[in-house]
């Protein structure tokens, strides 16, 4: 396309990264716009008061700001774009403020970073279709008045993940307790473990898809994957007593949360051919 940059025509990217300094000083730059006259000073107020984090000389000047987008921490970076919006809708206008909303959104798609920006100036992490279209899958094969509990844990995954900030590790929590839940309506009694799963549902695998040796190997791997996708999500369970663990990535939060997604339909789907 004749006057497109470079790097957009022919750099490819590569995955989306949860911190930009090219993005931060972009950001940054906005400040000396015309809009912020006469307001980076009630500004820094208003976020200081919200953030509880004082702005780089009380934000008299735009360079004050840039200097406070370039140097603050990931989370009061991602908070200022919200704050900044409702204070321009509030003490400006509601043009402004989307002027601001949608500057910003097209920095964070241009550095490809790991976010999206809704229509009132929330940051939320950016999940792709493919991973809507597995959860809403999921909760569909999950509409049975016997899974409403399962349903809902699951569901309180998505709660986590669009939260300001996101809880990765309350989502990945959320869904291991959904898998467990339906584990424990198909084996009453029985916890959720490597273990459990070779000696409780193995038998029913081997019953599902007995006849077909093709479909019976491949779902043995699916099994040894779900044995593997438990160990992995135990990392994140609570211990009591124990120290609270570190939020996990977004990327392995939502590579987590698919795979969980993926295990209730096919548990869904086993348990209502058993049970029928």
């Amino acid at each position: 396309m004749p006057g497109e940059r470079f790097s957009g025509l022919y750099l490819q990217p590569g995955d989306p990264t949860q911190d930009s300094g090219r993005a931060r000083h972009r950001v940054g730059a906005l400040f000396r716009e015309t809009v912020f006259n006469n307001h980076t000073a009630p500004l820094a107020v208003f976020v200081g008061r919200e953030l509880g984090v004082a702005v780089t000389s009380d934000g008299r000047y735009s360079s004050h700001w840039h200097q406070f987008i370039r140097e603050c921490s990931s989370r009061d970076f991602f908070d200022v774009v919200t704050l900044v919006y409702r204070y321009l809708f509030w003490h400006v206008s509601d043009g402004t403020a989307n002027w601001w909303r949608d500057v910003v959104r097209q920095i964070i798609v241009e550095e490809h970073l790991a976010y999206e920006i809704d229509n009132v100036g929330g940051v939320h992490p950016a999940v792709d279709r493919e991973f809507q279209r597995n959860r809403a899958s999921a909760i569909g094969a999950l509409q049975s008045h016997r899974y409403q509990n399962v349903r809902d844990l699951f569901e309180s995954a998505s709660n986590n993940l669009s939260a300001n900030p996101p809880n990765y590790k309350q989502a990945w929590r959320a869904t291991f307790s959904a898998v467990e839940g339906l584990f424990g309506l198909m084996f009453p009694y029985v916890r959720l473990t490597a273990d459990e799963i070779e000696r409780c549902l193995r038998p029913i695998v081997e019953r599902a898809y007995e006849g077909d040796a093709t479909a019976q190997k491949a779902a043995q791997r699916m099994l040894a994957g779900f044995r593997e996708w438990v160990e992995a999500s135990h990392n994140y369970r609570h211990q009591p007593g124990a120290e609270e663990r570190a939020q996990p990535p977004a990327d392995v939060t939502i590579l987590a949360i698919s795979h969980g997604a993926s295990l209730l339909r096919w548990l869904a789907g086993l348990d209502e051919d058993r049970t029928a």
